[in-house]
């Protein structure tokens, strides 16, 4: 899920036809045209992020405030000093995950919050140690600490 916030551009095609903000950002993604270097590169950029994010989408939010020097302390903010469309975009943003959102699996296995934690935690022990995280051995931990919690 990419989200702009900040969004100050209509949401039109070239011949000004509404669209999605996920049309928005697959346009974004096209290839340009041209054999330059640059252009080279930029199209090699899009192709890596179409292919690592085959499944994408984006959201498209404006600015939350109209005065910038509140923007300096927007966490201190309430919710009730926001822009109420920015209030709104940022509801239907967490609907649209919570619908999207699937649980990690391993093995066919769900995990809990608690034995993803201890996974990453496990890759992250692996990899301050120099060595190459193992799901294998990492998934066989996560396994030994349900067992001695049922235990």
């Amino acid at each position: 899920m990419w989200v702009v916030r900040d969004f100050t551009l209509q949401l039109v095609d070239a011949e000004q036809e509404p669209i999605s903000s996920r049309d928005y950002l697959n346009n974004a993604l096209k290839e340009q045209k041209g054999f330059s270097e640059a252009v080279e590169q930029k199209n090699r950029i899009r192709r890596l992020l179409k292919s690592f994010f085959g499944d994408r989408d984006c959201c498209t939010m404006i600015r939350p405030l109209t005065k910038e020097d509140q923007l300096q302390n927007l966490a201190e903010l309430s919710e009730d000093a926001l822009r109420p469309e920015f209030v709104e975009q940022v509801h239907q943003l967490r609907r649209k995950v919570i619908n999207r959102i699937k649980a990690k699996q391993i093995n066919g296995r769900k995990l809990s919050g608690e034995m993803l934690f201890n996974l990453a935690s496990s890759y992250v022990e692996a990899i301050n140690k120099g060595a190459v995280p193992s799901i294998e051995s990492s998934w066989s931990y996560i396994c030994k600490n349900e067992c001695l919690k049922a235990t």
